[in-house]
């Protein structure tokens, strides 16, 4: 199945100079739509908006004052990659706009440059857009691509499902600020294990207390230790001494009744995979889930691995 032209919209004069990098980019599956007439530029950008901008500052100065504010006021244009086209680069007088665009491409620039900056400004706006916003840690989409990759790889490789336990408990006791730290605090545990222990591996964040890792499989076991150690040294920082010396939480449930709930602890599935295992990432999800059900059982910090061919 082809790939989707991404659509950018240049506003340039019509017989600029550098109008060869059009065909460049026509070429590497973009598709260009240039605009002379300010007001025409803004209402295709704000009634159909494209995947990226091109502007060139010397033609409308005035006018680019006007598209920043409007891209910081409509939700939907903020997220648009904006690159800044300038006869000369003045970073002193260029430096108020910085934190609005993504590049800045002179007119001397060459169309492979040009290529290669917009290829990055795109490249840039899917990862972070990727990003949990809470942990900066990868999300969804980064998470479906490394499976894949090893679910393809020669050398095995462990997918490591974590899931923070009795959370919702402590998040309703405690307070959604303290919750959210225990978050952050998690994500830096298991970013730091896996560099200590291993630089071929890979942390995702799925979203809410639900992280995604990806280690080689005979680094598995041992990085699941040392995440457990880590994190229950952690918890008595996070936990009154009341609850702490008491063993437990008390908390509503979900029909608002007082009950007792574990402190929080860990559960991590492990599933081996090698290449031709496993067809597709969903069956990697549903052994993985099959897994958390039973470590979940056990009480406290706990891992378990899959055995299974």
């Amino acid at each position: 199945m082809p790939t989707k032209k991404l659509t950018i919209y240049t506003f340039w004069k019509k017989r600029a100079p550098f109008l060869g990098w059009k065909e460049r980019l026509e070429s590497n599956n973009f598709r260009v739509k240039s605009l002379y007439r300010v007001d025409k530029f803004f209402e295709a950008l704000l009634f159909k908006p494209p995947d990226l901008l091109f502007y060139y500052y010397e033609k409308d100065p005035k006018s680019f004052q006007v598209l920043l504010r409007d891209i910081k006021m409509h939700f939907n244009l903020v997220r648009i990659p904006f690159i800044l086209v300038v006869d000369k680069l003045d970073l002193d007088h260029l430096r108020q706009y910085l934190q609005a665009i993504d590049e800045i491409i002179t007119t001397k620039a060459d169309d492979i440059e040009v290529l290669i900056r917009t290829k990055l400004a795109m490249s840039r706006l899917e990862r972070i857009s990727d990003n949990n916003p809470l942990t900066g840690l990868p999300g969804n989409v980064s998470i479906e691509k490394n499976i894949k990759v090893a679910l393809e790889k020669e050398e095995p490789s462990a997918v490591i499902y974590v899931d923070l336990d009795n959370f919702k408990a402590y998040n309703d006791l405690y307070g959604f600020s303290k919750g959210d730290e225990m978050i952050k605090n998690l994500s830096k545990i298991l970013l730091n294990t896996l560099q200590t222990l291993s630089k071929e591996s890979f942390v995702g964040h799925i979203g809410g207390d639900d992280f995604v890792l990806i280690v080689p499989l005979e680094k598995a076991e041992e990085m699941s230790k040392e995440i457990i150690k880590r994190f229950d040294s952690l918890v008595p920082k996070f936990v009154n001494p009341k609850d702490l010396q008491r063993g437990y939480l008390i908390s509503k449930d979900r029909k608002g009744n007082l009950c007792k709930f574990p402190l929080p602890s860990l559960s991590l599935a492990i599933v081996p995979v090698h290449k031709g295992k496993f067809k597709h990432i969903g069956e990697v999800a549903e052994r993985a889930g099959q897994i958390k059900k039973l470590v979940k059982s056990v009480p406290g910090s706990a891992y378990f691995i899959d055995r299974r061919a």
